[in-house]
């Protein structure tokens, strides 16, 4: 376990250069961003795993504004090329649009498909190379043979367990952790999800009706785990995750980054979020606290089931309970279970 007291970075979402100045005033100090690049041809498969307009910054020239702007006010941007594969023959652009934010000074890329960490590695640019939560790294193994292609950041997947984390963290010294702390906590595990994000209408496919069965063998009951926790997510709202009682606890592990979800939102909330992840911070609030501030600014109690750490929530239940809920949440989409939507 480290415990120090070197600050915590808070990584803020951005969609166009209006939002960096009051995104730093509120408290961040980097920002992460997609815009797709000048010769992309991709009408369903996105450069970087959102296809809604809301969650692109509108041309490559009003990114290469953003990371001037924040810049002058002390803040680092990365630019995110994170679906979990490409199509080879979309190296090219990627690769190019890679060298172009170098350029314009980005200070990092995130990347979760492996070929285009290769092709990073070898091209030696100037920025940092994080490893997105849809690479699907969720070990130290994981992350030891990762490290070996170039990264020098990770994000943690979010289903890990703070004891998991510690784990992950101290046997990669050399490597900086991101770790989710608000909104977006998505039931599936990101990295091994085969939704798709490509409807105009439904932003998060993961909220769409569906139903679970047996591609083989006998039909799933109402009592299967994996029917129980797919039934207990109707009663969370899966956009409002939260780790806020959790941030001396990552601290105190060796995390070194905050991670907001919140691409394609509007700029008000990623401004709040950020003001209240800063607050958190810089009065240390106690858990109770960070429960009644989260209730304050999202006018609902935190759910344990959206609670980033439910080993820290009231009702978040024993341990074996967690572990079986993970266990379950982990096999929906494996092991002949399938959904019908």
């Amino acid at each position: 376990m480290t415990d120090d007291s070197r600050p915590l970075t808070i990584l803020s979402p951005f969609d166009r250069p209006e939002e960096v100045e009051p995104l730093v005033r509120a408290g961040a100090h980097e920002l992460y961003g997609g815009v797709r690049p000048e010769g992309w041809k991709g009408s369903i498969l996105s450069a970087n795993q959102r296809t809604f307009s809301s969650a692109q910054v509108s041309s490559e020239g009003a990114f290469a504004e953003s990371v001037a702007e924040a810049a002058r006010r002390g803040a680092r941007t990365h630019l995110v090329l994170n679906a979990p594969l490409y199509d080879p023959s979309a190296y090219r652009v990627l690769m190019g649009l890679a060298e172009r934010a170098s350029k314009w000074g980005a200070a990092g890329v995130i990347v979760g498909d492996p070929g285009l960490l290769l092709r990073l590695r070898e091209a030696r640019l100037p920025l940092e190379v994080t490893l997105s939560t849809l690479a699907g790294a969720m070990n130290r193994a994981a992350f030891g043979f990762l490290g070996r292609w170039g990264i020098t950041r990770a994000v943690l997947p979010r289903h890990l367990t703070l004891a998991e984390i510690g784990a992950i963290v101290e046997c990669h010294c050399e490597i900086l952790f991101e770790a989710f702390v608000l909104i977006g906590k998505c039931p599936n595990e990101e990295g091994y999800c085969t939704f798709q994000h490509v409807s105009p209408t439904q932003r998060w496919p993961c909220e769409v009706f569906y139903e679970l069965s047996c591609v083989a063998g006998p039909p799933l009951s109402g009592a299967h785990p994996c029917s129980q926790w797919h039934a207990s997510w109707r009663e969370a709202d899966r956009r409002l995750g939260c780790g806020l009682c959790a941030l001396e606890t990552l601290r105190r592990l060796g995390v070194r980054a905050l991670k907001l979800v919140g691409r394609g939102g509007p700029t008000a909330g990623k401004v709040a979020n950020v003001r209240l992840v800063a607050e958190v911070l810089r009065t240390r609030l106690s858990p109770d606290q960070c429960r009644r501030a989260y209730e304050e600014r999202f006018d609902r109690p935190c759910h344990p089931l959206t609670c980033y750490f439910p080993e820290l929530h009231p009702q978040g239940g024993a341990p074996e309970a967690r572990a079986n809920r993970q266990g379950s949440a982990r096999s929906a989409g494996f092991n002949g279970i399938a959904s019908r939507h």
